[in-house]
């Protein structure tokens, strides 16, 4: 049989988290019997990240074509017309942020963005039968099926291995961009600085947490100006590719925070998996408790309750309170979303 093939096109940023797992597929492909390439004539790549990835310059080297819509449908007509090169019972879509199904609204966000649901159902429907979202629980939409996309890098450590929080570079540290992100990052901040005693070694490691907005994602983006700097958080650029995890494991705290919008979806998003793999103890913001897919019964512990400010006092004063079942949950997440298991995952897809 012929070794499979797996050509992916999207929007691949270095900074961008979908970046990182064509990375890791990357890394796991020969493990698993495949090869893994970027396509170069579908996707947009932003010149930096093309070092970092398999760049295949030829749609018909491909076997089987992956195609990934996040923000935005980056296919021109020519370029949908090309996909056909691979046949269609050999093309997936994979819909993190949730164009498939019913339009669905928090706040001014929703899931058809600048376009309108109808015309990503039309898209996907015209590229292939096989759609696939991260999306938890008994929510997914009529024609999709599930499949994980992101997984869950290796166990950078353990946390029980983690030394005493005073003795870390940061008490509390969030990695990643401020999309969507604001109010719950400085609702979470003025926890930190209302716990007993304060939190105040942070840091915020990303873009538009200060500064100018995205000007082309002004509400996406919106912040404050000076207010991190005010409230005495550091604020660093974002952390060089392949770095994520053991930047996040510098740190004591490290929150999970999902744009609200994929949060109503109970999708699942990089950080979920990328923060247990660095050890750091995870705090949740209260709209993700379906993460008890992947806590399971200790999802309680983590999630930030009716005084997150005591709670976040707690993660430090007793460390060993959430090391213990954080732990456990590394064990059992990475053996189930490891990037092999994963990847295969994705293989049956097309078989």
């Amino acid at each position: 049989m012929t070794t499979p093939r797996i050509l992916f096109a999207g929007v691949f940023h270095w900074n961008a988290g979908s970046s990182h797992m064509i990375a890791e597929y990357a890394r796991v492909a020969q493990a698993v019997g495949c090869e893994v390439g970027v396509s170069s004539q579908l996707s947009r790549l932003d010149g930096t990240v093309n070092a970092h990835l398999p760049v295949v310059d030829d749609i018909t080297w491909a076997t089987h074509l992956v195609l990934v819509f996040e923000n935005a449908q980056f296919l021109s007509l020519q370029q949908r017309e090309l996909c056909e090169v691979v046949p269609r019972q050999r093309r997936i879509v994979l819909d993190p942020d949730g164009h498939w199904g019913p339009q669905v609204c928090a706040g001014v966000d929703n899931n058809a963005g600048v376009d309108t649901i109808d015309s990503w159902h039309k898209l996907y429907a015209d590229l292939s039968d096989v759609i696939l979202q991260p999306r938890l629980g008994e929510h997914l939409p009529d024609g999709a099926q599930f499949f994980s996309y992101f997984g869950m890098p290796d166990i950078h450590r353990l946390a029980t291995d983690y030394p005493n929080p005073r003795t870390m570079p940061y008490e509390l540290q969030y990695v990643g961009a401020n999309w969507w992100r604001w109010k719950e990052m400085t609702s979470l901040l003025h926890a930190a600085g209302a716990s007993r005693p304060p939190i105040r070694r942070i840091r915020v490691c990303g873009r538009w947490w200060t500064g100018d907005p995205h000007p082309d994602h002004l509400l996406a983006t919106a912040n404050e100006h000076g207010w991190m700097e005010e409230h005495g958080v550091e604020v660093a650029p974002p952390v060089p590719f392949g770095q994520v995890v053991s930047a996040m494991a510098q740190a004591a705290i490290t929150p999970v925070l999902a744009r609200p919008l994929l949060a109503r979806m109970e999708l699942l998003t990089p950080r979920m998996f990328e923060t247990l793999a660095s050890g750091s103890i995870p705090v949740l913001w209260p709209d993700l408790g379906h993460l008890s897919a992947l806590y399971g019964d200790d999802v309680e512990l983590f999630l930030l309750g009716g005084d997150p400010a005591d709670t976040l006092a707690q993660m430090l004063r007793d460390p060993g309170r959430y090391r213990r079942p954080l732990a456990a949950i590394q064990r059992r997440v990475h053996e189930r979303f490891n990037y092999r298991t994963v990847l295969a995952e994705l293989i049956q897809f097309a078989l």
